[in-house]
């Protein structure tokens, strides 16, 4: 159970990371884990609730006030930005492909999405779509800042989708947002 917690929030955490919309409040952001010991975790969330539940007060250190600080890290928020500008500002195309004899990770871009893709030989995989303008609002932070409730705010404003999907042999994990008070 507590792997699926970890799991769970993990999502949570990545999803909110990555969104950028304003709120809606018809909009859910869900998140199920189902692990095939029996194990299920079900998390539905006003979409309009997630920056309040960020704020609840600090998560770590690093996460407070629904904006995440990078200290001790190996790329700056900086970094990231001038990237993000190159990668935001180019055509869609594939950026990285890596084939490896276990695995095969994809990045690209493809109509206003920023996608990542692993497939791994043990029937492991991992599916992440971010709309641009919410990576746009995530690095919208002041300094070394991520700005984790613009995100959300802007994921709001892109609307219902899957946002990510990571299938393993023994569990799998679904993030999405939807005009459903209850995940399926």
């Amino acid at each position: 159970m507590k792997k699926s917690m970890l799991l769970a929030l993990a999502a949570i955490v990545l999803v909110v990371g990555t969104v950028d919309a304003a709120p809606d409040s018809s909009l859910w952001l869900h998140v199920r884990v189902d692990e095939d010991e029996g194990t299920k975790v079900k998390i539905n969330l006003p979409i309009n609730m997630v920056p309040k539940m960020i704020s609840i007060g600090p998560v770590s250190d690093h996460f407070e006030n629904g904006k995440i600080r990078l200290d001790d890290k190996e790329i700056s928020v900086a970094e990231l930005r001038e990237i993000w500008l190159d990668i935001k500002d180019s055509p869609d195309m594939t950026f990285v492909t890596v084939e490896d004899v276990d695995e095969t990770v994809k990045v690209w871009k493809e109509a206003g999405d920023f996608r990542v893709e692993v497939r791994g030989s043990d029937d492991e995989t991992v599916d992440v779509r971010v709309h641009v303008s919410v990576v746009d609002a995530l690095l919208s932070g002041q300094e070394d800042e991520l700005d984790i409730s613009a995100a959300v705010a802007a994921l709001a404003e892109v609307g219902a989708g899957e946002l990510v999907t990571v299938s393993q042999p023994d569990q799998t994990v679904r993030v999405w947002i939807d005009s459903s008070a209850e995940a399926e």
